[in-house]
């Protein structure tokens, strides 16, 4: 596989801020790297990170005999929750080798590496037949796309007739924000392109061919993350200071980057720049 400059960034960000995420978002428990979905069924943080998981199930109308690809699958967390709750044959893929080794070890710790498999792909120009999955999931992942347009139009090819698309993921409110400071500074932070707004997402997966198109704005579930997220910034300063005051190896600009985001998410979301958005398409 051929990685552009863009991906490689893409993995070296991964790779590069994995031990933040380890205590930021417990990923060594929770297997997860996305907001979290909060309502009255939830009671922690861990949990919210699960209930997003069981939302995107339920709009996608998930059965046990789908096949599934998780795309851009980090390190397979919900390609084992999937696994595990439906008992559904599920394909992960990711551009990071190293993600797809943590996500086989993660599925063996779990029972379900029967159930997964993970492989090193790009998601716009996978290797897979045409009509090959009852399901396509982009949990905050497909606004890493390098052109979210042929990312769509890949998804259709490998759907099957019936299939559906999922995506959860941060959705600028007009197109142009991607412009505004505060969006690009998030953005730059997270090694993300640009974001999509809803109805330029929504026209073109019209435009493809999908149908029953649905999109549910879901900041206020979501909001409970960014504000986590916005406090665990303060911390994470607090710590770089701590660092620099005993000579330990400093972070990495994009270790400082990545930091930066988690104040400007919060701050664009609270000014009303983006929003978290729940898509769903079906493959007539």
């Amino acid at each position: 596989m051929q990685l552009s400059d863009y991906h490689q960034k893409i993995i070296e960000y991964y790779k590069d801020t994995e031990n933040a995420y380890k205590d930021s978002w417990d990923l060594n428990n929770s297997l997860s790297i996305h907001y979290g979905y909060w309502d009255e069924k939830v009671k922690s943080f861990p949990e919210s990170l699960l209930r997003m998981n069981e939302v995107m199930i339920e709009a996608a109308e998930i059965k046990s005999a789908d096949k599934v690809l998780d795309a851009g699958c980090g390190v397979g967390g919900s390609s084992i929750f999937i696994a595990t709750i439906l008992g559904c044959n599920v394909t992960g893929i990711t551009l990071s080798e190293k993600q797809v080794k943590d996500a086989e070890t993660n599925a063996k710790k779990k029972n379900v590496n029967e159930l997964v498999s993970f492989k090193t792909m790009d998601f716009c120009a996978t290797d897979f037949p045409d009509a090959s999955f009852d399901v396509v999931w982009g949990c905050e992942s497909i606004c890493y796309a390098e052109d979210k347009a042929k990312f769509i139009k890949e998804t259709y090819r490998i759907l099957k007739p019936g299939g559906r698309l999922i995506v959860a993921d941060g959705f600028v409110t007009d197109f142009a924000n991607n412009e505004n400071p505060i969006i690009q500074k998030w953005i730059e932070g997270w090694q993300v392109n640009y974001l999509e707004s809803p109805e330029r997402f929504k026209k073109i997966m019209q435009e493809e061919g999908f149908s029953d198109i649905q999109y549910r704005n879901i900041s206020k579930e979501a909001s409970h993350s960014s504000k986590r997220l916005y406090r665990f910034y303060f911390l994470a300063r607090l710590y770089l200071l701590w660092k620099k005051v005993n000579f330990s190896k400093p972070a990495t600009e994009m270790q400082k980057k990545n930091i930066m985001a988690c104040k400007f998410q919060y701050k664009g979301m609270k000014k009303g720049l983006w929003q978290y958005g729940l898509a769903v398409g079906k493959k007539p």
